[in-house]
């Protein structure tokens, strides 16, 4: 068992800095120098844990004959500077400095707080450790120096001490210091875990197997060759898996009764579906559409997402909805659009009387579906849209003699100003609507009040399913496995279906099972047992990693460059990002399509019909943070130049470039600086494009400028439309932009941030 640096080994303290057993009663390190901890005190604030690690041993090679041949001086100065590199290119990384012992370095990721990326910067430490030994012993003068490198990541034991070092112990630590003697001079070897961690980021070579005292069978090791900057990815499976719904069938009753209390009662219902990503919001969603497709009767069922990208598009779930039942395309003119509103409209109104409110409706449902952009709206109050939206679901559902559902997804990013009128909704409406809420916790901790017991409210929350329910999950998708086996795989997806599934998924891509159409089942020369050993990765975000690392790199590149577009996208948006033609994209989405990465969008109601939606939002969200910043930054300026010439073209394609790509749609409707909805979603993307910017460029103040167009376009518009929060936020993000595009501080009109921040203050 590893001692760490400051505790005891029988009765006598080590030195912190070198491992050197220190003199009893000494309070500084006769070697070094260092001060010596108060042991006693260090004792008392120990605290064991067992924590997920990555572990760095270190070793110069061939130190002993060097220091043979050399001053007793220059050995004591040659180490001094070695240990200085050592522990500043580890803690440069976020590492631990674990103990010196001799030329030998020990380094811990995560013994006191666990990263994502732990696995990833011990790999890089030791890849750069190695260079700059290299570089030291050029500069001595001494001759060639190197080390040699192993990491491994897994289980250990860790005693955290007041200084924050600890004791960490177990086989890992034992593990890296077999990899580090087996690794050739200048060179660093992984274990297979940590490979799998981190092969999005570092190139690695061959597989080696290495012999490992203690253990009766070779281990596999892999050489660490070098940081690659244009992230890679994981792997994805070799078809969708659909999961069967288990363990919900309350929470879908509780669903199917606020229905049904809607059609007695004849009022609105506010039905909030509340958990954490992957706990199967969508999925009881989708069993509530299943359920009520067998009902005897019409419903006027609507479901649209609100947008995490540009916060100002507001009322977007709203608007979605609308111009999906009135049967809006991309692309069509203004006219069209109010043409189709009116048209719907009619329809529900009596034919043998003229409607007095049909052009009050109009006006005021207009911008909804992008016609005529903000300006029109102007001199309307919030109470006034309000009252002609609210209208609309009523006029719905007596000119349709049915119920209405609409299902608002993603809703923890809504913008107070939607949220509001599903309360105005719920208080003052007079027509058997149900409105179902589909949101992360985040949402009822800044608007408890949606969930609060009343009689027209009710709050369904999703918690972890128990291993039997994802041992059934399991057992309906692949029948063949024996119970102990579906068991232990239960044990391993934490009672998130969304694990379950793509632990799945990753079986399928190891080749491991074999879907059938039917089923899956086991592939040819599996033995079952080997399932229930088979470690899936450390978290859902390298689980997705490793699903997109197996893609080809064209379809891997497609993947990235959508994910900046949003959860949702079009072929034109792709190419346009891209700088490919929409016909040499086709195969790469196919085969994403095939993977199960993205899915496309055949639902006649939606406005998004023919786009691409990610399969679920992490798998967007990894595919997005495996590339460069650069890239990234890059690619936001892309989609950019695309919105924008959409916009000017008067095409309403540029919505289909970001999140919510349907309800931002409308750009066509309006032109630049008019307040059109796209605005904030371009504004959205100059902004992060700025934010991914590691310094100041060339091209930083013109972005700059570009974004606080857009936001103050966007706010002026969320401002018309009595989004008085989505629209004070705009300006906020605008004052936070200004000095990187006025360094002067004011602009050509004279124009401050004082000026804006004058005009947020109102709202």
């Amino acid at each position: 068992m590893y001692v760490a640096p400051g505790t005891t080994s029988g009765s006598a303290a080590l030195c912190p800095s070198c491992a050197t057993t220190a003199t009893h009663g000494a309070n500084f390190c006769a070697r070094c120098g260092a001060a010596l901890p108060d042991t006693a005190a260090a004792a008392a604030v120990t605290v064991p844990e067992r924590r997920f690690t990555s572990i760095l041993f270190a070793d110069l090679v061939g130190f002993t004959q060097l220091a043979e041949r050399i001053d007793a001086e220059d050995v004591r100065e040659l180490l001094s500077g070695y240990f200085a590199l050592c522990r500043s290119t580890i803690e440069a990384l976020g590492g631990v400095v674990e103990k010196f012992i001799g030329d030998a370095v020990m380094a811990v990721w995560g013994a006191t707080r666990t990263r994502e990326d732990d696995a990833e910067r011990a790999v890089r430490a030791a890849l750069e450790l190695s260079r700059a030994v290299g570089d030291y012993g050029r500069a001595s003068g001494l001759g060639v120096l190197a080390v040699r490198v192993g990491v491994v990541t897994g289980e250990v034991a860790v005693v955290v001490g007041a200084a924050g070092e600890g004791m960490v112990a177990g086989a890992a630590v034992n593990l890296a210091a077999r990899l580090q003697t087996a690794a050739a001079p200048g060179a660093v070897l992984a274990d297979a875990r940590t490979r799998t961690l981190t092969v999005d980021r570092i190139d690695y070579g061959r597989e080696t197997l290495v012999a490992v005292k203690g253990l009766a069978d070779e281990v596999p090791a892999y050489p660490a060759l070098r940081v690659i900057s244009e992230t890679g990815s994981g792997a994805a499976p070799a078809s969708e898996i659909l999961t069967t719904l288990v363990g919900r069938d309350s929470e879908r009753d509780v669903l199917a009764g606020c229905f049904h209390r809607v059609v007695a009662t004849g009022r609105p219902h506010v039905a909030v579906v509340s958990a954490d990503a992957g706990l199967g919001k969508s999925r009881l969603v989708l069993e509530l559409r299943d359920y009520l497709d067998h009902v005897p009767m019409a419903i006027m069922w609507h479901s649209a997402r609100c947008l995490s990208y540009g916060e100002g598009v507001a009322y977007a779930a709203l608007s979605l909805a609308v111009r999906a039942r009135i049967g809006s395309v991309e692309g069509e003119s203004a006219a069209d659009a109010l043409g189709r509103l009116r048209t719907k409209l009619t329809s529900w109104s009596s034919p043998q009387r003229d409607d007095p409110e049909l052009d009050w409706l109009l006006e005021r449902l207009a911008p909804l579906v992008g016609v005529g952009g903000a300006a029109d709206a102007a001199g309307y109050s919030r109470e006034e849209f309000f009252a002609a939206w609210s209208l609309w679901f009523e006029r719905m559902s007596a000119g349709e003699n049915a119920p209405v559902v609409w299902v608002i997804e993603d809703a923890h990013w809504a913008d107070d100003g939607l949220l509001e009128f599903v309360q105005h909704l719920r208080r003052e409406n007079s027509a058997p609507v149900l409105v179902v809420i589909v949101t992360r916790p985040e949402l009822l901790d800044r608007r408890p009040e949606l969930a609060a017991a009343t009689d027209d409210t009710t709050l369904v929350q999703l918690g972890p399913l128990d291993d039997g329910a994802i041992a059934a999950l399991i057992s309906g998708l692949a029948p063949e496995l024996r119970r102990d086996i579906l068991h232990a795989l239960s044990a391993r997806v934490g009672g998130v279906p969304l694990y379950a599934r793509e632990l799945l998924r990753s079986l399928v891509d190891a080749g491991r099972l074999i879907d059938t159409g039917d089923g899956l089942r086991l592939a040819d020369g599996i033995d079952a047992g080997i399932l229930a050993h088979a470690e899936p990765p450390a978290s859902l975000r390298v689980l997705i990693a490793s699903r997109l690392d197996a893609l080809d790199p064209q379809a891997r590149l497609v993947a990235q460059l959508a994910s900046v577009l949003g959860f949702s996208f079009s072929m034109p948006a792709l190419a346009a990002v891209s700088r490919r033609h929409a016909a040499e994209l086709d195969r790469d989405v196919a085969t994403l399509e095939t993977r199960g990465i993205v899915i496309s969008v055949t639902d006649p109601l939606s406005i998004e019909r023919g786009h691409y939606v990610f399969s679920h939002p992490l798998i967007r969200q990894v595919a997005y943070e495996m590339q460069s910043r650069r890239s990234r930054s890059e690619r936001h300026l892309a989609t950019v130049e695309f919105l924008e010439q959409a916009a000017h073209d008067g095409t309403a394609a540029a919505g289909s470039a970001a999140a919510g790509s349907a309800a931002a749609g409308s750009a066509g409707y309006g032109l630049p600086g008019s307040g059109s909805p796209v605005a904030a979603v371009i504004a959205q993307h100059l902004v992060d494009a700025l934010h991914l910017q590691s310094a100041p460029s060339a091209s930083t103040a013109p972005a700059a400028r570009r974004a606080i167009h857009w936001l103050l376009a966007a706010a002026d518009s969320a401002k018309r439309l009595g989004a008085g929060m989505a629209a004070r936020r705009l300006y906020e993000q605008a004052i936070e932009v200004w000095p990187l595009a006025h360094p002067a501080g004011h602009d050509d009109d004279g124009r401050s941030a004082n000026d804006l921040a004058r005009l947020a203050g109102t709202l």
